[in-house]
C-alpha cells in the first residue's frame, strides 16, 4: 500500500509499505479521507516539535477509515463501520522500516477495539487506541474528520474551566480559533475577543460568537482589550496562532489573576522566556496527537 513519509528535513514522499497485520483486538480499515493539521504537520516535516520524534516516519493524525476486517477478539466494532484515526503503524512501532508519527496518511490502517481490550486487560493503557472512535454513518468522511478538531477544542475549553462571564481573548482567527470561540461562548464566556492580522477571518469569526475583533497589525491590541474590559484585563487568553512575539505581548492583556493557554505548539525553550506561572494547559502532547 502507499503511505506518506517524512524525513524531518522538510521532505515528504509517497512510499510502498506493507499492509499492517491485524492483531486480535484490531481492525483493518480502508482509509476514506485524510486532512492535514497545518501547524503541527509543518513542524513534524521540519522536525520542529518540542519533543523528539524518530525519522523517517509515516505522517498523519487526521484520518478516517471504513472497517474491512476484524481481529479474533474484537467484540464491539463491525465491518463497515466508520472510525476516526486509523493508523498504518502505532506510536513506538515500525512498519516497513518506518516509524510512526501517528501514521494516518496511508491507504490502510488499524483501529483498536479498546472496550474489548480493556475488559480482557483491566487497568491497561490502550495508548493511541483511545483516540480512535466510531462516527455516525451518515456524515461524509471529509466532514467527519473535523470531529477531531471539534472534540479536542471542546475538551480544551472545558478543561480550562471557562464558565459564565469569564472574559476570554483568542489569538488567531483560523478554524481552531473558530471552534474555541464557539465552545467558549457555549460555556457562557463574555466578552470573547479575537485578535488576528487579517480582516477576512476576523469578520468571519463573528459568526461563531466573537463579541469583539482586533487587527493587531494596525490596532493597539492591549489598549483595545483594556478599554473593552474597563481596565481589568481578561481572565483567559488562548493562543491558536503559534506566533511567539504575539504570545509574549499578550501577557500585558491579562487580568491580575489571568492565565494564558498555548493551544498552538511552541518549542520547549520558548517557555523559559515567559512567565510560566501564568501559563495553563501547555500542550506537551504526552503522546497524544493534536489538531
Amino acid at each position: 500500500m502507499k503511505a506518506v513519509i517524512t524525513d524531518g528535513n522538510g521532505n515528504i514522499w509517497i512510499e510502498e509499505v506493507p499492509i499492517p497485520e491485524v492483531g486480535p483486538y484490531h481492525c483493518l480499515c480502508k482509509t476514506l479521507a485524510c486532512a492535514t493539521c497545518t501547524g503541527t504537520d509543518i513542524k513534524i516535516i521540519h522536525n520542529k516539535l518540542p519533543w523528539r520524534e524518530n525519522y523517517p516516519a509515516i505522517l498523519g493524525h487526521e484520518s478516517i477509515g471504513k472497517v474491512i476486517k476484524t481481529g479474533k477478539k474484537v467484540k464491539y466494532i463491525k465491518e463497515g463501520e466508520i472510525i476516526l484515526r486509523p493508523t498504518a503503524v502505532y506510536p513506538g512501532e515500525k512498519l516497513g522500516g518506518y516509524y510512526s508519527i501517528w501514521g494516518g496518511f496511508s491507504e490502510y490502517g488499524l483501529v483498536m477495539d479498546t472496550q474489548a481490550y480493556s475488559e480482557d486487560h483491566p487497568g491497561s493503557d490502550t495508548g493511541y487506541g483511545k483516540f480512535q472512535m466510531k462516527v455516525p454513518q451518515d456524515i461524509e468522511p471529509a466532514d467527519a474528520i473535523m470531529l477531531i478538531t471539534l472534540k479536542e477544542t471542546a475538551g480544551y475549553v472545558a478543561d480550562m474551566g471557562i464558565t459564565l462571564n469569564d472574559s476570554v481573548v483568542v489569538l488567531g482567527a483560523g478554524p481552531v480559533a473558530m471552534a474555541i470561540v464557539f465552545f467558549a461562548k457555549l460555556r457562557g464566556a463574555f466578552p470573547v475577543i479575537v485578535i488576528a492580522r487579517r480582516d477576512g477571518p476576523l469578520e468571519n469569526i463573528k459568526k461563531f460568537g466573537a463579541n469583539h475583533t482586533i487587527n493587531n497589525t494596525r490596532e493597539d491590541m492591549t489598549k483595545n482589550v483594556m478599554d473593552i474590559t474597563k481596565g481589568k484585563g481578561v481572565k483567559y487568553i488562548i493562543d491558536t496562532a503559534g506566533d511567539e512575539e504575539l504570545f509574549q505581548n499578550a501577557f500585558s492583556m491579562l487580568a491580575e489573576d489571568g492565565k494564558i493557554a498555548p493551544y498552538a505548539v511552541f518549542p520547549e525553550e520558548f517557555f523559559k522566556k515567559v512567565d510560566e506561572k501564568r501559563i495553563i494547559n501547555a500542550r506537551t502532547y504526552r503522546g497524544s496527537p493534536c489538531t
